[in-house]
This record gives structure tokens, sequence and C-alpha cells, in this order.
């Protein structure tokens, strides 16, 4: 793995060359969806469907929620994973069961996202959470298979950097009544919770007021609750499906942001 390139992911605000498309090809209960990640870049992903058993949307291992990656037994032009956790990122590889038979010297092995020395990685990557996938080879196409998941979620923001996604695969604002997020918000435009929303090269950030702390901060009236940019605008918060954002908790402690959804 060249490890001077593959740094460059855990930069939150500095990523550049990054890019996602996503489309939902099943309005059923069952269903997927494609991810594109580019030649040589990387993908902010998300795992928005329930993958095999995981019926308590708590089990989705890495290494079971995508399909189409890319492995090579000698270990260097692997898909790699990102795992963001307390402000770092862990990276593993991805092997196909012969490939990681080959690159570490055992028999037997399963394809999925492996360590340095030969570990599979089966950490959760649970409905709420984003990652980054990095491809060095030509332009491939992630997907992910499952149940649509019909629940309430809670979904814990801790103070700092936060990498999530919303956890069904719906586009649309995530302050929306779908998505259900309530922010952090303060009047002078100092304490807001911060969206960091991938554009294909970077980030755009974007602040959370509330209605009538928008209208306070920018002189306004009439304003309701959402992300708005630097003059006042409301630009909202929609994202593909299939990919994750950040969202930045200025203010300490935890705030809880609780989704529902049910397919009709």
């Amino acid at each position: 793995m060249k490890t001077n390139t593959l740094l460059a992911a855990a930069a939150i605000l500095a990523v550049g060359g990054l890019a996602a498309q996503a489309q939902v090809y099943s309005q059923n209960v069952v269903g997927y969806y494609n991810i594109s990640v580019p030649t040589h870049g990387f993908a902010l992903v998300a795992n928005q469907l329930l993958n095999g058993s995981d019926t308590a949307q708590t089990n989705s291992s890495v290494s079971t929620a995508f399909t189409g990656l890319s492995s090579d037994p000698n270990g260097s032009t692997n898909t790699v994973i990102y795992l963001f956790s307390g402000g770092s990122y862990s990276a593993y590889q991805y092997f196909t069961g012969a490939d990681a038979d080959a690159n570490f010297f055992a028999s037997g092995s399963v394809s999925g996202f492996y360590d340095t020395i030969g570990n599979l990685i089966t950490t959760p990557l649970v409905q709420s959470a984003g990652a980054f996938l990095y491809n060095p080879n030509a332009a491939i196409t992630a997907t992910v298979v499952g149940t649509v998941p019909q629940t309430t979620n809670i979904v814990a923001i801790h103070s700092g950097f936060n990498l999530l996604a919303l956890p069904i695969p719906v586009s649309t604002n995530i302050e929306s009544t779908i998505g259900g997020f309530v922010g952090a918000s303060d009047p002078n435009g100092v304490n807001n919770d911060v969206i960091f929303k991938f554009t294909g090269g970077g980030y755009s950030a974007y602040q959370y007021f509330t209605g009538a702390d928008a209208d306070a901060n920018f002189f306004a009236s009439g304003s309701v609750s959402g992300f708005y940019d630097t003059v006042g605008n409301l630009v909202g918060s929609t994202v593909p499906v299939g990919q994750g954002f950040f969202i930045q908790h200025i203010v300490a402690g935890t705030e809880y942001w609780t989704n529902t959804f049910s397919v009709q």
C-alpha cells in the first residue's frame, strides 16, 4: 500500500480529488445502489442498507458491505477503506479470498478488508456512518445490496468532527421531515453545527441556524431552520444516496439526531 499517497485521505477539510455518484435501482424493501469511485481517487461513501442478517443495524461488517472492489494478490492495487474514529483514520486493503491467501501465505481466507498482517476486518459500518474508499485503478463501481432499514434511528453526534450518513437510501435534506436533523444553533453564528458537503474536489461548509437565530444573525425575518451560507441563503443539506458527510459539532457534549423511516 502506498502509504504516503493514501495519507491524503486523512485530512478532513483538505481531501482533494474525491468523487461519488449514486443511484437507487429499486423502490422495494430489498434493493441495491451503485457508487462510482473514480480512477486513482476517493469516494466518500455510506452503507445505507441492512446487509445479510443485519436486522439489528449493528453488525454490517465493512468486509461484506460492498461488492465490485479491486483486489491484487501482491497488495499494491487494492481498494482501500478509511474508517474514521476519534479524529483519525484506520486504513485497510480489500482482498478476494484467493488473493488474501496469496498475499498473507494463508489458506481458506474469505473476501474482505484486511489489516497489514492478514487479519480480516469485521468492524461494523452502520447505516449512519460514512467512510472513504480509495481506488488506485481505473474507475470502479462499488455496489451495496440489502434491505431498506425501516425503524427509528438515534445517532449520537459528539463534539468535534463526525463522519456521518443519512441512515436510509434517500436523497433529501438531512434537516427535512424525513431527515430529522436538528443541530446546535447560535444567533451570533459562533457555536453552530457545521455541515461539510462533498463537492467533487473538496468541501462546502454551511452553518445550522434555527429560524429565529437565522433572523437574528442575518437581520432577516421569517427564516426557517436549516443550513445557511455566509450571506444568509438557505442552502439545504441534500446529499446523494450512498454518500457521507461531516458534521462539526462545535459545542461541548453530545447531541442526538433522530430519524424515522418506513416504506409506504
